[in-house]
């Protein structure tokens, strides 16, 4: 369970943030991905050739798991859950790229620059079906990507093949797929940050009995269809952000609706699913925010202040519980 979104500031500066809601402690850090470093795709044991520095949230698990991040040609992704639905290749095909579930954020951060360099790219990608080891499952994935155009897509391996979404709402949660839930937007037209006005019913004048009247009928539970309805609104009435900053904060307060709380969730294996991190990302400085469940600090690390040519990847180790600033 996660949620992500975009927003567009003022300045024109154009962010992807997220949620990572899951009940297995990931143990994420923040990682620098130089230019020109390769990693070895575990479907087909070939080696890829970094082209775009990019920085994100991952693990350190012989290759790199990243679950999120932006590179230096402001390209963003985020990989969500998508369980029942996600399907990959169950075998290798001759031509073309072939990943893993859980190296798509890789790949597309490593050699894509923009939203068309992935519509481009994906066209030779076969995404096969393969264990994460750690988790001992084939991660159900999929995926939103925005760039400095500051659109976004949706994209999703389907029996029928890879399906790219132009993703107008900017928003993007779980199950069910991507069409579905713009689909069931259309159930709450009605809702409204504006009061409802009093009105006469059996002799009597009522009245709201406070603010926030035209909100009834917004979903609040922690579902992913009612994630996505609760983001779209929040997003559509959000107050314009004037700068990043403003932009970023917008963001993290957004996206605190959608935070999972430990105990509020609890899956079928008897595990608590709770919102381990949150991050925004801004395509156009390079900046990655987040904070920790325990830690509501926001940090941030600047891609554009580090070596984008170092001979490995840089971890920046900030623990959850340390009440950090700025990374950098």
């Amino acid at each position: 369970m996660c949620t992500s979104l975009t927003l567009e500031t003022a300045d024109r500066n154009h962010l992807l943030a997220r949620t990572m809601d899951f009940a297995f402690q990931l143990g994420t850090e923040v990682i620098l991905y130089p230019r020109r470093y390769s990693w070895t795709s575990e479907a087909d044991g070939k080696v890829h050739q970094t082209q775009y520095a990019f920085i994100g949230m991952g693990r350190k698990l012989g290759n790199i798991l990243f679950a999120d991040g932006v590179n230096e040609s402001g390209l963003s992704c985020a990989a969500l859950y998508f369980m029942g639905y996600a399907e990959y290749e169950k075998t290798r095909r001759e031509d073309g790229v072939q990943i893993a579930p859980h190296e798509f954020v890789t790949w597309a951060l490593s050699v894509c620059k923009s939203l068309e360099d992935v519509k481009e790219k994906i066209r030779s990608l076969t995404i096969v079906e393969k264990k994460l080891e750690l988790l001992d499952t084939v991660l159900p994935l999929h995926w939103i990507l925005s760039d400095r155009t500051g659109r976004s897509l949706t994209i999703e391996p389907r029996a029928d093949g890879i399906k790219i979404y132009d993703n107008q709402p900017g928003v993007m949660t779980n199950s069910p797929d991507f069409l579905w839930h713009v689909t069931n937007l259309r159930q709450y037209i009605g809702i409204r940050p504006k009061q409802f006005e009093s009105k006469e019913m059996g002799g009597l004048m009522l009245s709201a009995f406070g603010q926030g009247s035209g909100t009834v009928g917004l979903p609040g539970d922690y579902t992913p269809p009612s994630r996505f309805v609760r983001a779209v609104f929040l997003k559509e009435h959000l107050e314009p952000a004037a700068d990043e900053t403003r932009g970023v904060s917008a963001a993290f307060q957004l996206l605190a609706n959608m935070a999972i709380p430990k105990g509020a969730v609890i899956t079928e294996e008897d595990e608590i699913d709770y919102t381990q991190y949150t991050s925004v990302m801004c395509n156009d400085t390079g900046n990655y925010y987040f904070h920790h469940y325990d830690n509501r600090q926001i940090q941030k690390v600047s891609l554009f202040h580090e070596d984008l040519d170092c001979l490995e990847p840089k971890v920046f180790s900030a623990k959850a519980e340390e009440n950090i600033l700025e990374l950098n």
